[in-house]
């Protein structure tokens, strides 16, 4: 049963600290005026969006997310889901059931490949990251970043979309629902990807035209993870339930995970100890914690958009987030939270 606004009110009583997640009251001006003393919000989960507005303006608060966790564990299993992809893993073991097999001819390492990643958003910076020690061509589109910040990630900068889906061998989306990115991939960048290429979608169904990708996996030329789809979950007679060359799983791969529990016990620890120094990031207001030995996604009080940015990097935008980005990382503490709960008393 989910706590009413109204039992985290009783429960925040006299904290300096609040922690919600996914289904938990938020910071609403409801719970704010009830919870005048609250200075930080760990929201243990992922955007924090929607927690700006009006009702913040003179509020002393600090508003933070895992985020960062949350795009470790994404890229984690893009990476994973890219080697068994490009591998033929996955055919091979069911070829096998009926004898043996040879290995597919169609078989590659990732250092054979050229990886497309579309959208430099916190995932996808996290994939560059993880893809580089295995020494695959790497190819970014981000109408947002600069062929230099690009280079700077390993990556090589592609104007067109097109055009990575066409040099790609495996393709991967990593950019958040926005009206921008509605149907951003259609038809006919399907249509121009290779024979055998791999696409992967860890994002939101909404970014591309399903029916369009639906069609062109039926012909068997594709091979796709997707851990989203729209609708989601997909219709029980879909064919992204059937098709041999889908696997389509349960929103799984940002899921909840022990890195999350272990960012936000860093940031509140950070926060008590004054660890972190606050330090206006742009006009809008927002400010970033940033510790010297580790980075954390802490914004400030007032209206502004929030959007992390992978460790490494200087605040910029991105086609993958839109708006300004502040700093971000995943941390060191074993821990794992849920629930709203009170940390800290005055």
């Amino acid at each position: 049963e989910q706590m009413s606004t109204i039992e985290a009110i009783e429960l925040l009583q006299g904290c300096t600290v609040g922690i919600g997640s996914w289904g938990t009251p938020w910071p609403d001006a409801e719970l704010l005026e009830g919870c005048p003393e609250l200075k930080l919000w760990e929201h243990v989960a992922g955007t924090v969006k929607r927690m700006f507005g009006e009702h913040l303006e003179g509020r002393d608060l600090i508003i933070a997310t895992c985020a960062p966790a949350i795009a470790e564990s994404v890229a984690e299993i893009t990476l994973a889901q890219m080697i068994i992809g490009l591998r033929r893993t996955l055919q091979n073991g069911v070829d096998n059931r009926s004898g043996p097999t040879r290995p597919p001819a169609n078989s590659h390492t990732l250092f054979q490949s050229t990886v497309g990643v579309v959208g430099a958003s916190e995932v996808g910076r996290r994939v560059v990251r993880n893809l580089r020690p295995f020494g695959p061509r790497i190819l970014l589109y981000d109408p947002f970043v600069s062929a230099s910040e690009a280079q700077e990630m390993g990556a090589e900068l592609v104007a067109d979309l097109m055009e990575l889906c066409r040099r790609s061998d495996a393709v991967t989306l990593h950019t958040p629902p926005l009206p921008s990115t509605e149907k951003l991939l259609r038809a006919e960048h399907f249509q121009v990807m290779a024979d055998d290429a791999v696409f992967i979608n860890t994002s939101r169904g909404i970014c591309l035209d399903e029916q369009a990708l639906i069609a062109e996996l039926a012909k068997g030329r594709l091979f796709a993870f997707l851990d989203v789809s729209a609708p989601e979950p997909a219709a029980v007679d879909s064919l992204l339930r059937t098709l041999p060359n889908v696997v389509y799983t349960s929103h799984l791969a940002g899921g909840k995970d022990g890195k999350i529990g272990r960012q936000a016990v860093d940031d509140i620890a950070a926060f008590l100890a004054g660890s972190f120094f606050v330090t206006r990031s742009h006009s809008y207001g927002a400010y970033a914690g940033v510790d010297l030995h580790r980075r954390s996604a802490l914004l400030h009080q007032r209206r502004c958009d929030i959007v992390p940015m992978a460790d490494g990097y200087q605040p910029q935008t991105s086609l993958s987030l839109g708006k300004k980005i502040s700093v971000s990382r995943s941390c060191t503490w074993p821990c794992q939270m849920r629930f709203s709960s009170a940390v800290e008393r005055s």
